[in-house]
């Protein structure tokens, strides 16, 4: 019988680690998650901890291992930079990326820092911490501007974030009024493409970014600092695409608008985006809600699609027209704002 994904033994793994690593021996492994990778706990003989990731295989964003070692070379980039995210470590063989045969074949893993604190979400951040994490989304995408790598990525453009969910969808479209919905957000789909594609021609505005930046991929220690992981759908696309997972519209609560303008302006004073990139965040935000279902159906071999009903894609429905119809307006051209002026 053929094995789409299996779950690893935690004593294996840790048997595993400490082969490969140089790290204090007896260890002690656990899973923390299972999604797009399975996500381990490494605790060590002096209590150090740190994060082991076994990839998962077939995964629609990665074409070969070039792609995994593109991700653990940014890692390495931005960490010696100084940024805060996690650091991939070497191997004693001396490569950040192993391999392990498991019985649907062969899977990729690698070792990280733990990040320590709490995720964003759990915790009461003040104006000011807000506002420097966006300073430090923003700090992140200028060193990401010097990274240099002879391996590839893929891009998040209109095909990963409008087409593709649209064909993921279609299956799922099976009454008449699911069809009509399904049609509906294929018509919207081009008019998001087509502004993928204007705010792709603005001087700066596409590069590499981390791709989802939720509350779930930043922790926050005591001190206030923040350590950025997850890194595993980067890939080149616009950077304001970094911001929208906190994107909130003028109907949402209060205190999420405040935490918003926090995070754009600490972003801003870094690195200024042009005004038709801060006019498109409500595009960009219909195009992450559709990319987030067309990224779990993705994996639904493994994580099971019982979620998906015609419910679901009338939600998604309604979330696009309101982001997609938001009233910010949309400068058709504009005079270069501090270097990242449309081009």
């Amino acid at each position: 019988m053929r094995v789409t994904h299996s779950l690893l033994h935690a004593e294996d793994l840790a048997r595993l680690v400490e082969r490969e690593y140089a790290i204090a021996a007896p260890v002690r492994v656990s899973l923390l998650n299972r999604g797009f990778n399975d996500t381990y706990l490494v605790t060590e003989a002096e209590g150090g901890r740190r994060v082991l990731r076994v990839y998962n295989r077939e995964k629609y964003w990665i074409r070969s291992e070039s792609d995994l070692r593109f991700e653990l070379d940014l890692l390495e980039h931005l960490a010696s930079a100084g940024l805060g995210v996690i650091r991939p470590y070497q191997r004693t063989l001396g490569d950040r990326l192993g391999r392990l045969t498991a019985p649907e074949g062969e899977r990729c893993f690698a070792l990280f820092t733990h990040a320590p604190g709490t995720p964003l979400h759990e915790g009461t951040l003040t104006v000011e911490q807000w506002r420097e994490f966006g300073s430090g989304i923003a700090r992140m995408h200028l060193a990401m501007d010097g990274f240099l790598t002879n391996h590839h990525r893929y891009h998040l453009d209109e095909r990963i974030l409008v087409e593709r969910p649209l064909a993921s969808l279609a299956p799922y479209a099976g009454s008449d009024r699911a069809a009509a919905d399904l049609a509906e957000l294929g018509t919207l789909g081009e008019r998001l493409t087509g502004e993928i594609q204007r705010l792709r021609s603005i001087d700066g505005a596409y590069g590499i970014i981390h791709a989802d930046l939720h509350r779930g991929n930043t922790n926050i220690d005591g001190d206030g600092r923040f350590v950025t992981f997850d890194f595993d759908h980067c890939g080149f696309g616009l950077r304001a695409y970094d911001l929208v997972a906190l994107y909130c519209g003028p109907d949402a609560p209060q205190e999420d608008r405040e935490r918003w303008a926090a995070v754009l302006a600490g972003y801003q004073r870094v690195r200024p985006l042009s005004r038709s990139e801060v006019a498109g965040f409500p595009v960009l935000a219909a195009c992450r809600g559709m990319w987030d279902i067309g990224d779990w159906l993705g994996a639904a071999d493994r994580t099971g699609d019982a979620w998906m009903t015609e419910a679901v894609l009338a939600r998604l429905l309604t979330d696009v027209r309101k982001a997609e119809s938001d009233p910010t307006p949309r400068p058709a051209a504009e005079q270069p704002n501090n270097g990242s002026g449309d081009g």
